[in-house]
């Protein structure tokens, strides 16, 4: 009964979201109340198990997230991340495909770094209007923006804060080498399917729309933007973007473990210092006071991702779970693939399959009964991930990139969904060559 009542839960909250009736951020915590209900908890209990317990359960990934908007709004602030965007358009000169691969490549370096939909806005308002005024079609301009920020995001800290805390790593325990490993890896099939993509929409679309310079559909910084003048920053205050994740990789290489907080305050002093020593001390505290705001959404997400995982632990509901997940055949490579890469699918509207909706969960207690190697797992979850960040319309992402091309933002799962799901395959099965 309860398995009954946990599918039923889900698929109310779902439809709600899918209609746009209910946002992700009230749809979690009303499904932690509702199945704590399901698992017969008190009313008190309920309010301090799971209410103010999951509130701060993911605590140290909402921080990460504050402080990397907090990096973020420097990046914008001194004018770093529009001159790396201009930069890039400038070196494409009178070769409008390379100005659009440019945009794309500095657009997933970025997001290596940026988070949150304030980045995504600023970001987007600056490279999209560019690409469309190289004749690339609305919905493809979109499309490309939204693959190359799921590029960047890949080596993103708030989801690799989030892999320690399912790999139950300790402070001091740096992360294994062997997530490194694999992120470079979906790395790379996302570049090759990346380029792929683009040129064959190209060729779909007409390949003068991306290789000629006349343009067929001009939106000027000014239709878009409010008017900002441009700031003169140094070559050296370029690198900000990429100090925390050489931080981070260069310390793990030595078996030492750095926080990704550490490496963001490190990057934001690096960044203000290189632009104006004089206003450093203005614009970090600027900036940490924009990084909460635009942090919040995310924070408040996660906090709802907490109590979440703390219903989904509840006895009664592990007790009705795990059977049912230790039943499945996991010890086959081949369902393995077919399960996480076939109903990889399940990860959009916060579904069974997300790690930022009602499958964090269900991927605790696999981690917990140790049906999966805990690698393997992981592996599993960063190929998924994929589709949920590309494909999911629940993503603030999509909803801004989609209203401001123009396009219906299920237009855009609809486009990328397939790719992404092959781009997961592929990965699912070197995850069975690695760690199986």
């Amino acid at each position: 009964m309860i398995a009954i009542g946990l599918l039923i839960i889900f698929l109310v909250f779902a439809t709600l979201m899918f209609l746009r009736k209910m946002p992700a951020l009230i749809a979690l915590p009303a499904m932690a109340v509702l199945i704590a209900v399901l698992a017969r908890l008190g009313a008190t209990d309920i309010l301090n198990e799971i209410v103010a317990g999951g509130a701060v359960k993911l605590a140290p990934v909402y921080v990460a997230v504050f402080a990397g908007a907090m990096m973020g709004r420097v990046l914008i602030q001194t004018g770093i991340a529009e001159e790396i965007i201009k930069r890039a358009a400038e070196f494409g000169g009178e070769r409008p495909l390379v100005v659009a691969f440019g945009l794309m490549l500095v657009t997933a370096i970025l997001f290596t770094t940026l988070q949150g939909l304030g980045a995504i806005i600023t970001v987007g308002s600056l490279v999209l209007p560019i690409m469309m005024s190289l004749g690339i079609p609305r919905k493809l301009a979109g499309v490309l923006f939204l693959l190359a920020f799921a590029t960047g995001f890949i080596f993103n800290p708030i989801l690799f804060t989030l892999y320690r805390q399912l790999l139950q790593l300790q402070d001091n325990q740096p992360m294994p080498p062997e997530v490194l490993q694999f992120a470079f890896i979906m790395l790379g099939l996302m570049v090759v399917f990346v380029i792929a993509y683009a040129l064959i929409a190209a060729k779909r679309s007409g390949e003068v729309l991306l290789l000629s310079a006349v343009v067929a559909d001009r939106v000027t910084q000014s239709e878009t933007t409010r008017p900002v003048k441009r700031k003169t920053v140094r070559p050296i205050a370029l690198l900000t973007p990429i100090v925390p994740l050489v931080l981070f990789i260069g310390f793990n290489a030595f078996g030492i473990k750095l926080d990704f907080i550490a490496a963001f305050l490190i990057g934001s002093l690096y960044g203000v210092v290189t632009t104006n020593l004089g206003t450093a001390i203005q614009t970090l505290t600027a900036s940490a006071i924009k990084g909460i705001e635009d942090g919040a959404p995310a924070a408040i997400l996660m906090m709802g991702i907490g109590m979440l995982l703390n219903a989904l632990n509840l006895g009664p509901i592990k007790t009705a779970l795990e059977p049912l997940i230790v039943s499945l055949p996991f010890q086959s490579a081949l369902f393995y693939v077919a399960f996480f890469g076939l109903l990889s699918p399940l990860s959009l509207y916060r579904g069974p399959l997300n790690i930022f909706g009602i499958g964090i969960g269900l991927f605790t207690i696999m981690f917990g009964t140790g049906i999966l190697p805990a690698l393997a797992l992981l592996a599993a979850i960063i190929c998924v991930v994929q589709v949920q960040n590309i494909c999911d319309p629940t993503n603030t992402h999509n909803v801004w990139i989609a209203n401001f091309v123009g396009v219906p933002v299920e237009g855009l799962t609809k486009e990328t969904l397939l790719p992404a799901m092959a781009v997961c395959l592929l990965g699912l099965i070197i995850a069975v060559v690695l760690f199986f």
